[in-house]
């Protein structure tokens, strides 16, 4: 029995004609199990000249087909068994008997689990090789070879064999399902040629078979085609036999080597985004050696500083400086408490003197630990200069302000002395006159009125200097308080009603009862004041002012409304400025500053202001406060400093 022994030989003449002595000796040498089929082969010859048994039945092979062809029964053995046989003479050389299990498909289609034992001996000079087939007893699980067999079948690899040409003797289901072939029998005697393209194929010819022969051995991946056409990454194992045959292990890496690629395009962009970045960036190790350094650290050196030479270039140009010894103990201080730290430091390099804004990172790369620091830098010198210099102003100009208040109110009071002494004595001159009659007291009487007004207005306008001032220094929340919004305007309509001939000014008031809302009463009441005084100035006497206190989209608002001249549109973007006075205010008397009082109450209050004007139709003032305190909804300290700005600086932790 034999698949590779040699090149089959011409026909025997006859079964045993002329070899009836050796065949007999032959048999001799192996004592019958089973005498379902027999063979002896004569080496030197290359023939059988002794065949009988049940051959057909086991092999689908007839008797004569046998004696002309001794390896005719190898077209019918499984793919595997095909390869596995492939070193069979080999083996029995060297071993002298072997016994074999392997499947044939016989008569009728029918597969069979078929034992070999074959012998070679010398008879008369003469290599010769006698064996015994029989169907093997199934035992309920697999053994031996068979066990092999099934391993390999169901492996999660590919395997395949090839003939020393480079056919395939045999493919594992792996091996068939990877390439997207069905059978077998569509590859075995094929060239391993048929999964590669022209460039792979002269690739493997050229650089892989030199290094097959040279180690027997040889991994790497490929370029493969399935049986349609596409392409993927196979990881190749190739294995040389001793006949010059090649075992062939292989299994699709497309996924691991796209993952490659991404996780490559990953580093480059990183490694871009990194050395494109103002800020230098360096990454130490633990163990002091800088593993990476960008462009714009090379650019701080004064030097190049390649990624090739980056341990050493680095560890010169900072090891050496004593200043950046403080830096190698920040990164140990990182590195065992894990957080982050920043702060100024100031330098003198490269013949100048720097202040570097330092932040250094713990960096977890594959581990739960700290395995390098990352420091960014940035150079923060002429921003310091800057914010030094913007704190020097600021404290400049805070003196100068509190010089301005101070100034303002002395003013104010110095103005009050002789305003307090002329109102005293307008009170007695206007007792004087006021019983007398003719032309000069008459005249008196005007005199004295005229001077009323210009004290009136004197006064207003100390008054309302002084009240400017302290909105200008005011702190943030300063002096509110909790105040029922109803009951406050009913109370502050109902005094501004009292000096008219009729209640003039009408008050709605849409609030829920018992509504609450933080303000500073005595801010806020100087600002309604003016509102209604202006409406009530600059409206017909006959024509009423209304005042709606309400809720809207989560504020509370105030509008006052009124049907007098209005404001001409070309004034209505000056209105808040001081001392501003709409060209149609004719001889009605005012300072100029009551709707800037009343922008900075609002402004206070963290609120809004519009205003809505036609010519001798009317004005209305539409004021909004956030809701920033009421019973149904307690105020957070985050509403009740709604509007603010709030000066914010991350922290800079000493190290």
């Amino acid at each position: 029995m034999n698949t590779s022994f040699s090149t089959p030989a011409g026909p025997a003449e006859s079964n045993g004609q002329g070899d009836g002595t050796l065949v007999a000796a032959a048999l001799g040498c192996l004592a019958r199990e089973d005498g379902r089929f027999s063979f002896v082969y004569d080496v030197a010859a290359a023939r059988n000249i002794y065949v009988e048994g049940i051959g057909e039945e086991l092999f689908g092979i007839t008797r004569e087909e046998m004696l002309r062809d001794p390896r005719a029964w190898r077209r019918v053995l499984d793919p595997y068994d095909q390869a596995s046989m492939s070193e069979l003479m080999e083996d029995l050389k060297s071993r002298g008997r072997l016994t074999r299990e392997f499947r044939a498909c016989g008569a009728g289609g029918v597969w069979r689990t078929l034992r070999a034992t074959i012998i070679l001996r010398e008879i008369d000079s003469r290599s010769v090789v006698v064996g015994f087939v029989a169907e093997a007893q199934p035992t309920g699980k697999a053994d031996g070879p068979l066990a092999f067999r099934q391993a390999v079948e169901h492996a999660h690899q590919g395997l395949a064999v090839t003939d020393a040409e480079g056919n395939y003797l045999y493919l594992n289901r792996e091996h068939l399902r990877l390439f997207g072939y069905q059978s077998e029998a569509e590859l075995i005697g094929r060239s391993w040629k048929v999964f590669y393209g022209e460039a792979t194929i002269r690739y493997i010819e050229e650089t892989v078979f030199p290094l097959l022969q040279a180690q027997g051995h040889w991994t790497g991946q490929l370029v493969a085609k399935r049986k349609d056409g596409s392409e993927f990454h196979e990881g190749l194992t190739l294995s040389r036999l001793p006949g010059g045959g090649i075992v062939c292990n292989c299994q699709d890496v497309s996924a691991k080597v796209h993952l490659r690629e991404r996780l490559e395009r990953s580093e480059v962009m990183f490694r871009t985004f990194l050395n494109t970045l103002p800020t230098a960036v360096t990454i130490r190790n633990l163990t002091g050696h800088y593993e990476f350094v960008n462009t714009a650290t090379s650019a701080f050196l004064n030097m190049e500083v390649g990624q090739n030479g980056v341990r050493r270039n680095m560890s010169v140009c900072l090891s050496d400086e004593k200043v950046f010894a403080y830096w190698a103990a920040v990164d140990q201080r990182v590195a065992e408490t894990g957080e982050r730290v920043q702060f100024d430091f100031p330098i003198h390099w490269g013949e100048r003197d720097w202040v570097l804004d330092v932040e250094k990172l713990p960096l977890r790369i594959a581990s739960g630990e700290v395995t390098h620091v990352c420091t960014l830098i940035n150079d923060v010198t002429q921003r310091r200069q800057l914010e030094q210099a913007a704190t020097e102003t600021a404290k400049q100009r805070e003196e100068y302000a509190v010089m301005q208040r101070e100034f303002i109110s002395m003013v104010s009071h110095e103005f009050r002395t002789p305003l307090t002494a002329i109102q005293g004595v307008h009170y007695l001159l206007e007792k004087k006159f006021a019983a007398a009659e003719g032309d000069l007291a008459a005249d008196a009487k005007r005199l004295l009125a005229m001077q009323q007004r210009a004290q009136d207005t004197l006064k207003e306008l100390v008054d309302q200097v002084l009240l400017l001032n302290r909105l200008d220094h005011l702190s943030p929340e300063s002096g509110q308080e909790p105040t029922e919004l109803a009951q406050f305007f009913a109370e502050m309509v109902g005094r501004l009603n009292q000096p008219q001939e009729r209640p003039r000014i009408k008050l709605t008031t849409t609030l829920p009862a018992g509504f609450l809302a933080r303000i500073n009463s005595s801010h806020l009441r100087s600002a309604l004041e003016n509102l209604v005084s202006n409406s009530l100035k600059y409206s017909n006497v006959h024509t009423d002012v209304v005042v709606m206190v309400g809720l809207a989209e989560g504020c509370w608002t105030l509008t006052v409304a009124d049907r007098g001249r209005g404001i001409p549109p070309e004034d209505q973007g000056k209105l808040f400025r001081p001392f501003y006075r709409a060209r149609n205010v004719g001889t009605v008397s005012g300072t100029g500053l009551g709707l800037t009082i009343v922008r900075r109450v609002v402004d206070y209050h963290h609120g809004t202001i519009a205003c809505e004007s036609a010519l001798e139709v009317g004005t209305t003032f539409r004021l909004a406060f956030p809701t920033a305190y009421s019973t149904e909804t307690p105020a957070s300290e985050g509403q009740r400093a709604a509007g603010t700005i709030l000066p914010f600086a991350k922290p800079r932790p000493s190290p």
